[in-house]
């Protein structure tokens, strides 16, 4: 599993986690790593697998942002979710789309690489190209 933070330019941080393991834990490093890289983060948009109160605290405490993640549908005490932050939600298509992009590298894709390290400069490298062509692609065009 990859757990990733993005901003409106790309990924600015991500982790990697062993194969059948849930990514939320991976979420306290990432949020922490993408507040030092970016500064200071506004919303964390994250979809219902990082809905738990230890996801919600790092949010709240740490970064000193307004967590954006849907309530599980068996969550006990929901937290407030109203029209605005459904449209604030709508925004985690960023994520969606890097991993698309990602995924159009087979060795990224299939994972060829089994330990955590060696994926991870993998990843790193997958999204620094994209993030070189989008740079390149910005700078030709008229």
């Amino acid at each position: 599993m990859i757990a990733v933070a993005c901003d409106e330019d790309g990924v600015v941080a991500l982790d990697v986690a062993e194969g059948q393991r849930n990514d939320a834990p991976l979420a306290k490093g990432v949020l922490i790593e993408a507040r030092d890289a970016v500064g200071e983060v506004a919303e964390v948009l994250g979809d219902k697998g990082f809905d738990s109160d230890a996801v919600r605290d790092v949010v709240l405490d740490d970064l000193d942002a307004l967590p954006v993640i849907p309530n599980r549908s068996n969550r006990k005490e929901p937290w407030p979710w109203d029209d605005e932050m459904r449209e604030v939600y709508k925004q985690r298509n960023r994520v969606e789309r890097a991993f698309a992009k990602a995924k159009q590298f087979r060795r990224f894709a299939t994972r060829y690489e089994k330990l955590k390290d060696v994926y991870l400069g993998v990843a790193r490298l997958v999204f620094g190209f994209i993030h070189v062509r989008r740079l390149a692609q910005s700078v030709n065009t008229p």
